[in-house]
Order: C-alpha cells, then sequence, then structure tokens
C-alpha cells in the first residue's frame, strides 16, 4: 500500500508541477515544521509554523491538504 501511495504521489507531483523523485518529495515534506509551545497557566499547546517552501506548498496544494501558516491553538492537554 506504502509503494502504491509514493507513486501515486510521484505521479501526481510530474504530472501537474515537475519530475521530482520519491525521495526529493520526501525531503521537500520531511522540511515543513512546526515549533510547539506549552501555556502552563492555561494548559493549552500552541503550534508555530516554520516558513515553507515553494515546492512544499506546490506539493500540499496538488494533494489537497491544507497546510498552517499562521500560529493556531493545538487544545488542551488535561
Amino acid at each position: 500500500m506504502a509503494y502504491t501511495l509514493v507513486r501515486h504521489l510521484e505521479y501526481k507531483v510530474r504530472l501537474l508541477y515537475k519530475k521530482r523523485s520519491p525521495e526529493r518529495i520526501r525531503q521537500t515534506l520531511l522540511s515543513v515544521q512546526s515549533s510547539i509551545l506549552y501555556d502552563t497557566k492555561t494548559d493549552k499547546k500552541f503550534a508555530f509554523p516554520s516558513k515553507i517552501s515553494d515546492e512544499a506548498k506546490v506539493i500540499y496544494k496538488l494533494m489537497e491538504v491544507n497546510l498552517a501558516t499562521k500560529p493556531y491553538i493545538l487544545g488542551n492537554i488535561k
């Protein structure tokens, strides 16, 4: 199943963007990160997305996955 999903992603990226190897796609997606901060007074977690490359933005858009670009609350952790 994993092989099929990787091949599908590779095909879709090649068809709608540029030819990229599965490893390059993987490395691009691994570069997308968020810092998580914990507020002890309110017991809430906040996520702060890092800067995202244009290539990662394109891949997320091709796969119709929402990409957070602004800080957001992860929720309570009781």
